[in-house]
């Protein structure tokens, strides 16, 4: 069976995505992220590499980070005291 391929133009329109926001980028990083294990997902990662090139995957990888460095950033002093900054302007 043969798969139809489907530029962007023609599935989405008129929409002019980023190039870190396509719908390739986030497919990949979700087909990376629903991997079963630790193994499957270096396969998988490797695979797509090989596929669609280290720029992309740049990308695909900084979109898995991200919920670290979110996570990582609200931990961190300088935005504890945003926060309590911010809070103290609205009261």
């Amino acid at each position: 069976m043969e798969l139809m391929k489907t530029s962007n133009l023609e599935a989405f329109g008129d929409i002019n995505f980023p190039e870190h926001l396509t719908p390739k980028v986030i497919h990949t990083a979700l087909f990376i992220h629903n991997a079963k294990d630790k193994a499957e997902t270096v396969t998988r990662v490797e695979f797509c590499t090989k596929e669609h090139g280290t720029e992309m995957m740049t990308y695909v990888m900084a979109l898995l980070i991200l919920p670290i460095l979110m996570d990582n950033m609200t931990k961190s002093v300088d935005y504890t005291n945003f926060i309590a900054s911010r809070k103290k302007t609205i009261n």
